[in-house]
């Protein structure tokens, strides 16, 4: 699981963290968790953007510039080197 909070929601820049659990809500250690947004309407992909580390399972990535509309957002999480994970969810920027 992630839990994942962008701020401020509005067009411009933003700051994405990142909060890693297993299915147990206990921490999850990543190897790398890569995030990639996609505008909904326009079809327009983001380069996908390697997260910093915060944590034993927080990260961070800032995303320069976002424009109002639906997102989706992406996660790609290396577990281990045989072990990989994608999350999709969609997010609204004001």
């Amino acid at each position: 699981m992630a839990n994942v909070t962008v701020s401020p929601g509005r067009a411009g820049p933003v700051e994405i963290a990142i909060q890693l659990e297993t299915t147990d809500e206990t921490p999850l250690t990543a190897k790398a968790v890569s995030v990639t947004l996609v505008d909904t309407q326009s079809g327009r992909k983001l380069a996908p953007v390697e997260a910093s580390r915060d944590g034993e399972d927080s990260w961070h990535v800032k995303v320069a510039q976002l424009t109002p509309g639906r997102w989706m957002l992406g996660l790609g999480i290396s577990i281990s080197e045989a072990d990989h994970v994608s999350v999709e969810s969609p997010i609204l920027i004001k």
